[in-house]
């Protein structure tokens, strides 16, 4: 299936993790659960890369700084060292991850990065800008962006580039071959990103708010959330775009960060 990405396989973290009847999931004791979602990826030229990292206890100490609807709901977040667990269950060496594509851009999402030693955070200069810009504590942001944030470079004439820019506004090409691409795909959050398999014609939306149903549906997103919070108007754009994207190329497979059958592959 593919010549330079040689793998993707999906972990899920969480109590209730492999639940997916809601994107919200309500436990025994009637709090809510955040299952997180992460790809781990085999680059034939880079190595191995994770793609999200998952939350992290931070939030629970900080959720005044967080979301609104956070404010109302009890959650709880993924620790980092759950996907760690899996990996070396899978005889996977942390050591082995030299790179992390954030769909969640903020420093404070990435719960797995204290245990991942050789990593480097691929981002983009407007997402960098965005973490500045954010109400986020310094040390907090020291404690877990340190010194590895390299700016990914601008995106050849590949044909994933020159399709996605007919939808999106920025596109990265994250190892500089075409075989990754990364595009602003603004969500619920305003900062956050998505990533465009163009091998196996995987589009990996980052969105924990929406699932596949906001490609066909009428109203977006469900009046249950936009109870919770205010949208940005970005966050509508998006989505739009991903409608739009999916009713002109069907060939193009969506899932959002909550989907329950991402596209795994290894290839031959």
């Amino acid at each position: 299936m593919s010549n330079k990405i040689l793998s993707l396989k999906r972990y899920v973290c969480g109590r209730e993790a492999f639940r997916f009847s809601d994107l919200y999931i309500n436990t025994s004791d009637g709090e809510e659960e955040l299952p997180i979602n992460v790809l781990l990826l085999e680059h034939r030229k880079y190595g191995h890369a994770l793609v999200n990292t998952g939350c992290t206890d931070l939030l629970k100490k900080n959720k005044a700084q967080y979301l609104q609807y956070r404010q109302r709901h009890k959650i709880h977040f993924e620790e980092g060292d759950s996907i760690i667990a899996q990996l070396r269950q899978d005889g996977m060496d942390p050591l082995l991850i030299k790179k992390v594509l954030l769909t969640h851009c903020s420093p404070e999402c990435c719960g797995a990065l204290p245990l991942l030693p050789r990593y480097e955070i691929v981002s983009s200069a407007q997402v960098l800008c965005l973490l500045k810009t954010r109400d986020i504590d310094e040390d907090m942001m020291k404690a877990t962006l340190p010194e590895k944030v390299i700016p990914v470079r601008a995106a050849g004439l590949f044909q994933g580039e020159t399709l996605l820019k007919a939808y999106f506004k920025w596109i990265f090409d994250i190892f500089g071959d075409g075989s990754v691409l990364a595009f602003d795909l603004s969500g619920h959050r305003s900062e956050m990103t998505g990533f465009y398999f163009t091998e196996s014609r995987f589009l990996y939306a980052a969105d924990a708010a929406a699932d596949e149903r906001v490609l066909t549906q009428e109203l977006v997103p469900s009046e249950k959330l936009l109870s919770q919070q205010s949208y940005p108007d970005e966050y509508l754009v998006s989505l739009m775009a991903l409608r739009r994207l999916h009713r002109e190329h069907p060939e193009i497979t969506i899932r959002f960060l909550h989907s329950g059958d991402i596209p795994c592959f290894t290839a031959e």
